[in-house]
């Protein structure tokens, strides 16, 4: 039986200008055009890259939930022998900031900008004042960097988390100054204190560093009272 198709007709440059449409001589008479082959790596590779063997969500952001929640035990229960408080992570200090401005969102003060903005101002004054202290250019200077204040004081807020959350039990008046004042006093003498273990420079200079510290936590206490 004779072939009824399109013969390739070659071009002036040497090359075919048409595509066999029909033969008789079965699947090996398309030559070249049958042999293709699955890429072996790109999208048709998914073994190395499968969703299942990807990280969860945060460890890549680097948030250790239970490192974090032994630093809080550490803070809370003045533990300040504790090999965690030489690694404070943002992370933690963010969570605590957010849950402040969380708890007094549950008593119609939308403050969440407003405690972000002065822990952060805080952290830059106080990081500014303690490097004057002990030297920028001193030994132990290197773990008054801005990270570092920035993870200490939003540890060292937990008091004013409890406090907050105590606020919304209890009723406005004397009991409740006497408690912001109480745990003002803590979050001042908690941030002292990791500061004084972070440095050794400024183990005699606690007393110092608690008056700019409990003039900051005194201003989220007033934000929390009134």
């Amino acid at each position: 039986m004779a072939d009824w198709g399109m013969r390739p007709q070659d071009t002036a440059y040497g090359q075919s200008a048409g595509v066999e449409w029909f033969s008789s001589g079965g699947a090996g008479s398309y030559g070249s055009y049958g042999a293709y082959s699955v890429p072996v790596s790109g999208y048709g590779n998914t073994s190395g890259n499968s969703f299942e063997d990807e990280p969860p969500l945060l460890e890549e952001l680097g948030i250790d939930i239970g490192a974090i929640f032994l630093k809080t035990r550490a803070v809370l229960f003045w533990r300040f022998n504790s090999r965690y408080l030489d690694d404070l992570d943002m992370g933690g200090a963010l969570i605590f900031v957010f849950v402040l401005a969380g708890l007094q969102l549950l008593m119609g003060k939308l403050h969440f900008g407003v405690t972000l903005g002065w822990s952060v101002v805080f952290s830059i004054l106080l990081w500014f004042m303690l490097n004057q202290l002990v030297g920028s250019a001193g030994a132990e200077a290197k773990n008054l960097d801005p990270y570092s204040c920035c993870c200490v004081v939003g540890y060292s807020m937990l008091p004013l988390v409890v406090y907050s959350a105590m606020v919304i039990l209890i009723p406005r008046g004397p009991l409740s100054l006497a408690a912001a004042a109480l745990c003002t006093l803590w979050a001042a003498l908690t941030a002292s204190r990791i500061f004084a273990r972070r440095c050794p420079a400024l183990g005699d200079l606690k007393g110092i560093i608690m008056y700019p510290c409990i003039l900051a936590y005194a201003a989220f206490a007033l934000l929390i009272v009134y």
